[in-house]
């Protein structure tokens, strides 16, 4: 195992640096061609509009317009109808309620006000989060970088997810499980507004025996829920869970169709592969138990932090039922800790190999328009063994370089 030699290592910048600006140029070209460069976006903030719109409707005394998900899209698409080039297709509300909640102020402005206002806000949030996290050396530099020029950066931009405000919270949340409990369960409990990709998060909390913690998170996600009711009502949270538990066929048609469909799940994998829904849902479910068992084996185990974050980020994508390219952001970040302590300790070139690709996988999904995509659960699975492969012998020339 010996480090990068500066050839290697300039490659992996220049690949990580074409990457970056090629994502930002999709970006810019958003806003006057649709897919000048790369994928045929109609519009930046397009999922934006989904959270804005809905912010609106509860200002206009309309709430219940979006659980129509055929009338809110028209609705959308009314609305912006000057902003985008295209139709959208079916672009339900998916959210619980206090994910609105918190959205509820960001509709007191002007859409496109908003829609800079959230990702300035949400993405200087995590970049300070990781800069704070990391040891203060060469380190933070490469994984605020990473963070910039990762594909999945640029996607979130693109789309108006909220991406960074998910990855801000897991992270700040693990970052301070040891030395403040109860303020990184707090943290982890505003981040259930994103179930699918906060199923992992008690797993770990368990694992750790981080019983403060937990309870933090309990009492936050309650806090919210029940402000949520307040402001809401019973009806909202009851409309919310049965589209999440049994949406009713046409809501789950169109939206397999124009949304899940699109995604990088084990289970979008199966369907794209012509596997019944059953059979998609059964792998997915077994993608899910490894999952956790890994979490629960990384955190339970002497594993370093920056292993366990690692494994608890990537092992978040492979659990999710539904997970799209923005939300490889948790991996992008996953990548850049474990290239660090690559570089500390040395790593065989293929395990450097496998966090790259990780690092660069929105540009080759989603699987049902690029095959290559299929292999993303593959790819996230190997990048969790290697996580989970424990502290390394150090190289002779950085253990020499240490002392």
């Amino acid at each position: 195992m010996i480090p990068l030699s500066r050839q290697q290592l300039a490659l992996v910048t220049l690949v990580c640096a074409a990457a970056g600006v090629y994502g930002w140029a999709v970006f810019l070209s958003t806003f006057s061609h649709d897919g000048a460069i790369g994928p045929r976006y109609n519009g930046p903030g397009t999922d934006w509009m989904v959270f804005y719109a809905a912010a609106r409707a509860f200002f206009d005394g309309n709430l219940a317009l979006i659980f129509d998900g055929h009338r809110f899209t028209a609705h959308q698409n009314q609305m912006f109808a000057a902003w985008l080039s295209g139709q959208l297709p079916f672009h339900p509300w998916l959210y619980p309620p206090h994910f609105l909640l918190l959205a509820l102020p960001f509709g007191l402005i002007p859409f496109a006000s908003s829609y800079a206002l959230f990702m300035g806000i949400t993405g200087a949030a995590l970049v300070a989060t990781i800069w704070l996290q990391a040891p203060p050396d060469y380190r933070r530099w490469v994984q605020v970088g990473s963070l910039l020029l990762c594909p999945a950066a640029s996607i979130t931009v693109i789309a108006g997810q909220n991406a960074f405000l998910t990855a801000a919270l897991l992270v700040g949340g693990f970052g301070l499980l040891r030395r403040r409990p109860i303020l990184a369960g707090a943290l982890l409990g505003v981040a259930t507004f994103k179930p699918t990709l906060w199923l992992m998060v008690p797993v770990a909390l368990i694992a750790a025996r981080q019983w403060r913690a937990l309870a933090g998170a309990a009492a936050i996600a309650g806090v919210l829920a029940l402000a949520s009711l307040a402001v809401f009502g019973v009806e909202m949270w009851r409309q919310w869970l049965e589209m999440a538990l049994s949406p009713p066929a046409d809501f789950y048609s169109h939206w397999l169709e124009s949304g899940r469909s699109w995604g990088l799940s084990v289970y979008t994998c199966a369907w794209v592969l012509g596997a019944s829904h059953g059979i998609a849902t059964l792998a997915q479910a077994l993608a899910t138990l490894g999952a956790a068992a890994s979490v629960y084996v990384a955190f339970r185990g002497t594993l370093a932090p920056d292993r366990q974050l690692a494994v608890l980020l990537a092992a978040a994508i492979l659990a999710g039922p539904h997970v799209s390219s923005y939300d490889t952001l948790l991996l992008a970040i996953a990548a850049s800790l474990l290239f660090c302590r690559a570089l500390e300790e040395g790593a065989p070139l293929y395990e450097i190999t496998l966090m790259l690709a990780v690092w660069l996988l929105p540009l080759f999904n989603p699987p049902r328009a690029t095959p290559a995509g299929l292999m993303t659960p593959l790819l996230v699975a190997l990048f969790i063994a290697i996580a989970m492969a424990g502290a390394r012998v150090r190289s002779p020339a950085s253990a020499a370089a240490a002392a």
